[in-house]
């Protein structure tokens, strides 16, 4: 964005897309700034700017993994526990957390480890 902006006051040429998809990013940034996923002993804990926004305790999650949302990273969707017809429930997802997809670095995925030391199924486990 500081690049079009000096593009701009140099040559006097604006291009308004750029521009307004530079301001949208930034303002999309300080929304989602203190937003956050986290697990702890007791269960899976849901955060946004105003605060706790959903809690999971460990025994209410009947499902759990990571989905691949394409060239936007992956989404963490969690299956409760509940009827047959209940949203969310275990036969509709909550996708409550989203992550960008590192570049070359490859960590290690806590996943698994949580799954089975909290008695979950991943998503595609029957």
């Amino acid at each position: 964005m500081a690049l079009m902006i000096v593009v701009g006051v140099l040559f006097d040429l604006v291009i308004w897309t750029v521009l307004a998809l530079g301001v949208a990013s930034i303002v999309l940034a300080f929304v989602r700034w203190r937003n956050g996923v986290f697990a702890d002993d007791l269960g899976l804990l849901v955060r946004d700017r105003s605060g706790l926004h959903r809690s999971y305790a460990w025994d209410e999650i009947e499902r759990m993994g990571w989905v691949d949302a394409g060239m936007w990273g992956s989404t963490l969707s969690v299956f409760p526990r509940g009827g047959p017809y209940d949203v969310p429930g275990p036969n509709a997802a909550v996708n409550v957390g989203r992550i960008w997809r590192p570049g070359r670095q490859h960590l290690a995925d806590p996943m698994p480890a949580l799954l089975e030391t909290h008695g979950i199924k991943a998503l595609f486990d029957s």
